[in-house]
């Protein structure tokens, strides 16, 4: 046990019982006083900086254990994930625009599809999945389950190109109608295709990260700068409104200005599916880990300066101009309550930088 922990942590053990004691009270100022207090158990942390009305959970380390229900429609679906003969030229595969090595996601700003296609937004990481139940699925909410999310790119011009209607005539003439049958005693239909790929996708979990390895007891793994910067990411980088607990996303829709209207890459997020204006510039919040693997960053993948994003974020997320003639839909600041100016100074960008590295 190091000198940290031995300042943290006195347990007293017996058949029964440790006894945790709590992180002194000392100005959070100093790093030897955020380092105290963090390796203390997460309930004795300092408050987050949450609005009300958010319900968060606190930040945990990532659990890579994976309860399968159906072994064989896991491996099924993992099949069907890295076959590229799901695509109408036998080019593309899920895998190809999440890619394992890249966090489930792509490095190009938005992902090739079959014959050399592009679609118009950035391929979201995998890695949050399994993190329950969601509003919805896509940067703009338009699937309502992992299901119908699954088989969607399949479909889509853009990316695999092949018609729904001749997907399940194509994996019968591919072999796998065994398969099905081992997996869910069924024929191939849309549904069954769906829940394969859904099953597998919610097996996918992060890799074990220094910060994972901190918050399981590990406090040297954490520099000062980078707990300083944890600090700052649930306090006065008012993070945890939309990141947090162990997929450190909130699976919910917010307006961030990035609508660039009347631009190019000009996308209307969520409000394109439904036409409602509180909809407007809606996208869905990504989970953090795997962070450095999954630039370029945001919907439109724009963004590959992680100190640049943490910069806009400080600014509160300053809205374009919009042409004078545009609708008045587009006049209006749709930006998110939650998004505010956070007048960090620029050694508490630095650290809040260094901590999101660690993820």
């Amino acid at each position: 046990m190091n000198k940290h922990n031995t300042l943290i942590l006195l347990c007293l053990f017996s058949l029964t019982s440790c006894v945790v004691m709590k992180p002194p009270q000392c100005d959070l100022e100093q790093p030897d006083c955020l380092r105290q207090t963090y390796a203390a158990p997460s309930r004795y942390w300092p408050k987050p900086t949450v609005d009300d009305g958010v319900e968060y959970k606190e930040l945990k380390a990532t659990n890579r254990t994976v309860f399968i229900q159906n072994k064989k429609a896991v491996e099924l679906g993992k099949t069907l994930f890295f076959d590229p003969r799901l695509s109408s030229d036998n080019t593309i595969s899920c895998a190809s625009c999440h890619q394992p090595q890249h966090g489930f996601a792509d490095t190009n700003k938005v992902s090739f599809g079959v014959m050399g296609r592009t679609g118009r937004r950035n391929a979201p990481s995998l890695l949050h999945l399994y993190a329950g139940k969601q509003e919805g699925y896509f940067w703009d909410g338009r699937a309502e389950t992992i299901e119908k999310q699954a088989v969607m790119p399949i479909a889509d011009t853009n990316e695999m190109n092949m018609p729904l209607n001749r997907l399940p005539e194509r994996l019968y003439q591919l072999g796998y109608e065994k398969d099905f049958q081992e997996a869910f005693n069924a024929p191939i239909d849309l549904e069954t295709i769906g829940q394969a790929l859904a099953e597998y996708e919610k097996t996918i979990r992060p890799e074990k990260t220094r910060f994972d390895q901190f918050l399981e007891g590990s406090f040297s793994a954490l520099t000062d700068q980078e707990i300083w910067g944890l600090h700052l990411f649930r306090t006065k980088g008012r993070c945890m409104n939309c990141h947090y607990g162990e997929a450190m996303t909130d699976g919910k829709f917010h307006n961030l200005n990035e609508t660039y209207y009347g631009r190019d890459f000009q996308d209307l997020g969520k409000y394109e599916i439904t036409q409602n204006p509180d909809d407007y510039g809606k996208f869905k919040t990504p989970g953090l880990r795997g962070l450095n693997k999954t630039k370029p960053w945001f919907h439109h993948g724009l963004y590959v300066n992680l100190r640049g994003v943490v910069n806009i974020y400080n600014m509160g997320m300053p809205r374009a101009k919009v042409p004078v003639n545009a609708d008045e839909i587009h006049k209006q600041n749709h930006l998110d309550p939650l998004i505010k100016p956070l007048n960090m100074t620029r050694e508490e960008m630095n650290a809040l930088t260094k901590f999101l590295e660690t993820l």
